[in-house]
C-alpha cells in the first residue's frame, strides 16, 4: 500500500513539473517577440547615446541665462615700487596690496538671454524628436530581424521534410533497381532531385544562421527559441493613403527635426543681432588697499556700486558678414524642410502601396497553397493507378512546400509593412507591441569637480 502511494506521489510530481515546464514554455514563446523588441531597446548603444544628448539639452536651458546670471570674482594685486621722494638719491620701497571683491549682473543684455533660452527650448524639442526617430529605427530593425528568423525557421522545417521524402525515394529506387523493376536512369533522376533538395536545405540553414546571429546581436538573447510565432498587431493603420500622408507630414520625426532646425537657424540670426544692442550692467564691489609705508595716505577701504550702460555705435563688416552667413543657413534649412516633406510624402505613399501589395500577395499565396494541395492530392490518386510516378508526387509535394513558404513570407511581409507605415506616421513605439512594457533610461552621472582652486590651476 505504501509503495503504491509512493508511486502516485512520484507520478504527481512528474505531472506537476511537466505542466509547469510546458506552461512556462508557452508563456515564453508567446512573449518572445515582445521581449526581443524590449531587449533591443534596452541594449541599444545608439539609444543610450541619444538619451545622454537629450539630458545634455535639458542642461542647456539653465546655461542659456548665462548673460543675465550673477558673476563674481576676487582679485588681489601686489605692487612693489621704489620712489626717490626727496630727490636726494635715496629710494624708499612701497609695497601695496589691493584686494577687490565684486559681483555683477546684466539688468538687460540686448535680448541675448531670451534668444538663447528660446534656442535651448527648441534644441530640447529637437533632441526629443531625434530620440523618437532612434527608437523607431531600433524597433523596426528588431522586428525585421525577428520576422526574418521566423520565416527562415519555417523554411528550414519545410526543406527538411522535403529532403527526407527525396532521401526515402532514393533508397526505395535503389531497392527497385536491384530488383530489376526500374532502370538506372530512374535512380539517377531520383538522386538528382535529392541533391537539389539537399542544396536548398543547406541554403536555408545558412540564411537562418545569418538572421539568427543578427537577432542575437540586436537583442543580446543567447538562445533563440526554435519555434518563433508570427506576432499579432494591436493597432490599425489609416484607411486611406491621403490620411496617412496628412498624419506623417505632421508627426514624422524627420519632419519635426527639420522644422526645429529651421526655427533654430532663424533664432541664431536674432541671437547674433542681440550682440549689437544696448546693455545695462550693475556691479557691487568692495576694495581694500594696504601699503607697507607707515605714513602712507594711499591706504583705504571702499565699497560701492557701478551702473554701466554700453551700446555699439554701428555694425562692423565682420558682424554683418556673420549675420549674412547665418541668414543663408536659415534659407538652406527652409529648402531642407521642403525636401523632407517631399521625401516623407513619397515614402508614405510607397509604404502604403507596398502594404496593399503584401495583402494581395498574401491572398494569392494562400490561393496558390490551396491549389497546390488539391493538385498534390490528385497526383497521389493518379499515382495509385500507375498514371503518375513517385517523382511526380514528390515534385507536387515540393510545389506545395514552396507555396507554403510563400504564404509564410508574405504574412511576415504584411506584418512588417504595417509596422513600417506606423513608423513613417511617427507614432511607432514599444506600446504598439506591449502596453505594459516600460523602458527605464538609467543615466550615469560623473562626479564633476566644481572646485575653483585645484591642482590643474597651477599647471
Amino acid at each position: 500500500m505504501f509503495l503504491f502511494s509512493g508511486k502516485i506521489n512520484f507520478l504527481s510530481i512528474l505531472l506537476f513539473l511537466s505542466v509547469c515546464f510546458n506552461v512556462s514554455k508557452v508563456v515564453g514563446s508567446d512573449f518572445t517577440f515582445e521581449n526581443s523588441i524590449h531587449l533591443a531597446l534596452k541594449n541599444s548603444l545608439e539609444l543610450k547615446a541619444q538619451n545622454y544628448r537629450l539630458a545634455a539639452a535639458k542642461h542647456s536651458l539653465g546655461e542659456a541665462n548665462s548673460s543675465k546670471d550673477w558673476t563674481n570674482s576676487f582679485s588681489t594685486v601686489f605692487n612693489s615700487t621704489n620712489k626717490d621722494a626727496n630727490s636726494d638719491g635715496s629710494f624708499e620701497t612701497n609695497d601695496t596690496t589691493t584686494s577687490t571683491i565684486s559681483i555683477s549682473k546684466n539688468i538687460f543684455d540686448g535680448g541675448e538671454a531670451f534668444e538663447k533660452h528660446s534656442i535651448a527650448e527648441d534644441t530640447l524639442k529637437l533632441q526629443k524628436a531625434s530620440l523618437i526617430k532612434v527608437k523607431q529605427k531600433i524597433i523596426l530593425e528588431a522586428i525585421k530581424a525577428y520576422l526574418d528568423v521566423y520565416t527562415n525557421q519555417s523554411v528550414v522545417r519545410l526543406r527538411k521534410r522535403s529532403l527526407k521524402r527525396f532521401e526515402e525515394n532514393v533508397e526505395a529506387t535503389k531497392l527497385k533497381l536491384e530488383a530489376g523493376t526500374v532502370t538506372p536512369t530512374v535512380l539517377a533522376e531520383a538522386q538528382s532531385k535529392y541533391a537539389k533538395a539537399k542544396y536548398e536545405l543547406i541554403l536555408a540553414e545558412g540564411n537562418l544562421n545569418n538572421h539568427t546571429s543578427k537577432l542575437k546581436s540586436i537583442t543580446k538573447i543567447s538562445n533563440i527559441p526554435i519555434n518563433l510565432k508570427l506576432p499579432k498587431l494591436n493597432f490599425r493603420i489609416p484607411k486611406t493613403v491621403n490620411k496617412a500622408v496628412k498624419i506623417s507630414l505632421e508627426s514624422n520625426p524627420i519632419i519635426l527635426v527639420a522644422k526645429l532646425e529651421k526655427k533654430i537657424a532663424k533664432k541664431n540670426v536674432d541671437l547674433k543681432k542681440s550682440n549689437n544692442r544696448p546693455s545695462l550692467k550693475m556691479e557691487f564691489f568692495g576694495k581694500d588697499s594696504q601699503s607697507s609705508v607707515n605714513t602712507s595716505t594711499s591706504d583705504y577701504q571702499s565699497y560701492g556700486a557701478n551702473l554701466t550702460f554700453s551700446t555699439p555705435l554701428f555694425y562692423n563688416d565682420s558682424t554683418k558678414d556673420n549675420i549674412r552667413r547665418l541668414d543663408k543657413l536659415f534659407i538652406a534649412t527652409s529648402f531642407d524642410l521642403s525636401e523632407k516633406n517631399r521625401q516623407v510624402e513619397l515614402s508614405t505613399i510607397s509604404s502604403y502601396q507596398n502594404y496593399k501589395s503584401t495583402l494581395a500577395k498574401t491572398s494569392a499565396s494562400r490561393s496558390e497553397k490551396i491549389s497546390s494541395l488539391l493538385a498534390l492530392n490528385g497526383i497521389k490518386k493518379e499515382a495509385q493507378f500507375g498514371i503518375r510516378t513517385v517523382l511526380d508526387v514528390l515534385d507536387a509535394e515540393v510545389e506545395y512546400l514552396n507555396a507554403s513558404t510563400n504564404v509564410i513570407k508574405s504574412e511576415a511581409d504584411e506584418i512588417y509593412s504595417q509596422f513600417h507605415i506606423k513608423s513613417i506616421l511617427g507614432n511607432l513605439s514599444i506600446r504598439d507591441i506591449n502596453r505594459q512594457i516600460k523602458i527605464n533610461d538609467d543615466l550615469k552621472e560623473n562626479n564633476l569637480n566644481f572646485t575653483i582652486l585645484d591642482s590643474k590651476a597651477f599647471n
